[in-house]
């Protein structure tokens, strides 16, 4: 049985690499939710952040990973608009009965954003979080691996 799996969600590319190092850290196969809607330029942009507020799900293509296998359940995302993004929101409301049970994590890449919003909504609209952090996008190397050994440790101290 799997101990755990990641989940993300990338527009530029940054949380896949976010999500590649949690997984390569930690063993865990990993699984990109593949966004159906354009987000490309300034109005792709505009079309995130406004579907992010509305709290929006959109069309997406399911990785189909297997969730029965997975105690724990690492989510990670970018941030718009404070929120879950859209294609994360998708992802989750499709698989709230299976992720019910689970400790679930959420790692946001950011630009600045206070999370603190982020979090609350989260929990309220979703799950507890057995983990939670963001990581700047123009962050260096060594502050995205201290806050992703961070994350790992928070996880751990609440999964053993």
């Amino acid at each position: 049985m799997s101990k755990g799996l990641i989940v993300y969600v990338t527009r530029t590319g940054h949380a896949r690499e976010l999500a590649q190092s949690l997984g390569q850290q930690l063993d865990y196969p990993v699984a990109e939710i593949k966004d159906l809607v354009s987000r490309t330029g300034f109005l792709g942009w505009l079309r995130s952040g406004s579907q992010a507020a509305r709290k929006l799900a959109t069309p997406i293509s399911d990785p189909e990973a297997d969730l029965t296998q997975a105690s724990t359940v690492i989510l990670v995302q970018p941030v718009w608009a404070s929120g879950v993004v859209p294609p994360m929101r998708t992802w989750l409301e499709n698989h709230r009965s299976e992720l019910s049970h689970k400790k679930i994590a959420l790692l946001n890449s950011h630009l600045g954003s206070p999370l603190e919003r982020l979090k609350i909504a989260f929990e309220n609209e979703f799950f507890p979080l057995t983990a939670f952090e963001g990581i700047k996008t123009h962050a260096s190397e060594t502050e995205k691996q201290q806050k992703i050994t961070s994350f790992i440790e928070a996880l751990q101290n609440q999964t053993d």
